[in-house]
């Protein structure tokens, strides 16, 4: 609807676009799709279960993408990505590992980039009171995520507690639905394989430098992506108003019922760069380009790396072929 009623405006802000930036802006958005990988890749070899860098890079990038389709508290992109990886002979007790201790570094990185930019708001007088209230409340519960995530991963008797509690819930509502139940063998060996993984991650815990090194770069490959977008519109932007807008639109991105915070990023984002003194339009034009970039192309593109995914799992995890004239 913004879009429609300034099209006259952006129709001349897009004839102005600076190509170079542009294509700027999707390198850094490809880097941040290899930077996930490079992080998955690392984890796991880590625990010990290698698989191709490629394959990483195309895991992440799918599993991350499917989560701005399906908003499900990135559920979705945790079922896909551990669905790829056990058909690399990886057990779904260390996929969960891996996804628990990336997810606790890059909520911990965002945690501190919402810290900054609500401090440069705050200084920009660009913030109301209530803004700054949430946004600190927001980084308190995002640290406290994280706190909850790592008793989880190091506190043995705390785990092993609530994850036999939530197999009992699980298995009642099975029952309750389709009348079936998970076998206690499963979970017997899900348990086997998430203390695995775990107790590796904590033995070689000083090799996570290069997975942390890898989640920050994916941040700030991710910022670089909204700079060139404004570079690209003829805006050149400081990096503390940068900052600033971007911590806005990632609050937005948590909002459960919104795939990717779809729209409101869009709107919080430009209302902030705005306040900042930046133009309207050229700002909506900038966060609409970073829409595209980071979000609607790497999603188009992962329907084929998802198809080429399928095809190079390891043959002795797809099911054999009978010969012919034998039934199963």
């Amino acid at each position: 609807v913004m879009v429609y009623q300034t099209r006259d405006s952006f129709v001349k802000i897009w004839q102005g676009v600076s190509t170079r930036y542009l294509f700027l802006s999707l390198l850094s958005s490809v880097l941040i799709y290899v930077s996930m990988g490079m992080s998955l890749y690392e984890v796991l070899r880590i625990m010990g279960r290698r698989v191709s860098k490629g394959a990483a890079i195309g895991i992440a990038l799918v599993s991350t993408t499917v989560n701005y389709v399906v908003s499900s508290l990135g559920v979705s992109g945790f079922a896909l990505r551990a669905h790829l990886l056990n058909r690399r002979r990886v057990p779904f007790g260390m996929c969960v590992t891996a996804s628990i201790v990336i997810t606790v570094l890059l909520y911990f990185v965002l945690a501190v980039i919402i810290l900054q930019g609500s401090v440069l708001m705050f200084f920009n007088s660009s913030a109301t009171t209530m803004q700054i209230v949430k946004n600190f409340l927001l980084i308190v519960a995002m640290c406290a995520v994280c706190v909850l995530i790592t008793a989880f991963l190091f506190n043995n008797e705390w785990r092993s507690k609530w994850l036999r509690k939530t197999f009992r819930l699980i298995n009642k509502v099975l029952y309750h639905i389709f009348r079936a139940l998970i076998p206690k063998g499963k979970y017997d060996a899900f348990m086997d394989q998430l203390d695995e993984g775990i107790d590796l991650i904590h033995k070689k815990k000083k090799k996570l430098t290069m997975t942390i090194v890898y989640v920050c770069a994916d941040w700030l490959f991710t910022m670089l992506v909204l700079y060139f977008a404004f570079r690209a519109v003829g805006i050149h932007i400081t990096a503390g108003v940068l900052v600033a807008g971007f911590a806005v639109g990632m609050v937005t991105t948590l909002i459960p019922i919104l795939p990717g915070g779809l729209g409101a990023m869009e709107l919080a984002m430009t209302a902030v760069y705005s306040q900042m003194g930046i133009d309207w339009d050229s700002a909506l034009m900038a966060t609409l380009i970073y829409r595209v970039v980071y979000y609607v192309l790497p999603g188009i593109i992962s329907i084929f790396i998802y198809w080429g995914l399928q095809l190079s799992s390891p043959p002795s995890s797809r099911k054999k072929k009978l010969p012919k004239g034998v039934t199963p």
